[in-house]
């Protein structure tokens, strides 16, 4: 359940949080976590979402170890294969194709934002910051609301502009942490401050110009920004899918479908044991 607090006129705040719930309400797809209910005659005005038995997947992810590394371990810890992985991301990549069909943008994709059902049944939801262990991913750029800075395309940050694409950014880190099984933090060894300043080499990219007035720096725009490492449990092909989901320019990176039908191939045929 989550509630927002009034901040607008009672009337005001009341029509946008009935809007708000009716397009949610609206969303039909096996990857996408259902409106329930809502309570919106008084305040504080509440929004009953769907929940699936095993919980978010970040806390799910860390219960488990990949499958390569069981060996050394006692009989009976929870693994996970790498082609298990690999079937909830793509789970994630096809519901944000449905909601790209759509033109619906996420703005907070994470692996805390997704859920975990029966046979690794993944579907997609937004708890935002109502959630207070995850308190520590947001951080308030600039005094203003918190934002998931660690997952932010850099012109959502800086330009306030969020599109597919910049939920393709998000997608990609996303995929990481999947592959990290929850136990990294993105960009773990900076402060908030420090990765919003190196996003920020990305922005001032956009004024970076030769005498020509051509756009001189384009071609190594994407070398200003220094990408998530390689998981360890990550092969070649993936890594460059989420290289590209990370370019600077939104036109050069993949699109939700592109991406679905890739890691659809990429596990054709795999089906989870329970």
């Amino acid at each position: 359940m989550r509630c927002q607090e009034s901040v607008n006129p009672p009337d005001l705040l009341r029509l946008d949080f009935q809007r708000d719930v009716r397009i949610l309400a609206a969303l039909e797809d096996r990857n996408i976590a259902r409106v329930l209910g809502a309570c919106c005659r008084e305040e504080p005005y509440c929004v009953v979402m769907e929940y699936l038995e095993h919980g978010d997947l970040c806390q799910f992810l860390k219960t488990h170890i990949t499958a390569e590394d069981a060996q050394a371990m006692p009989i009976g810890v929870k693994t996970l294969s790498f082609n298990c992985l690999i079937y909830m991301a793509a789970q994630i990549a096809s519901g944000m194709r449905y909601l790209e069909n759509l033109n619906f943008v996420h703005r907070d994709l994470a692996t805390r934002n997704c859920l975990v059902g029966k046979a690794y049944h993944i579907k997609i939801s937004d708890f935002g910051t109502d959630n207070e262990l995850y308190a520590c991913d947001y951080y308030k750029v600039d005094g203003t609301v918190p934002l998931p800075i660690r997952w932010m395309a850099w012109e959502s940050i800086f330009l306030g502009k969020y599109t597919t694409k910049s939920d393709v950014w998000a997608f990609a880190v996303t995929l990481w942490e999947i592959l990290n099984l929850g136990r990294r933090v993105p960009y773990e060894h900076l402060s908030n401050e420090e990765v919003v300043q190196s996003l920020r080499r990305l922005h001032r990219a956009a004024d970076c110009t030769d005498a020509s007035g051509e756009n001189g720096c384009k071609e190594n725009a994407d070398n200003l920004f220094d990408n998530l490492p390689q998981p360890t449990a990550c092969s070649k092909d993936i890594y460059d899918l989420m290289l590209d989901c990370w370019r600077r320019e939104e036109s050069e990176r993949p699109t939700f479908r592109e991406i679905s039908m890739f890691l659809q191939r990429k596990n054709l045929g795999y089906a989870p044991t329970s």
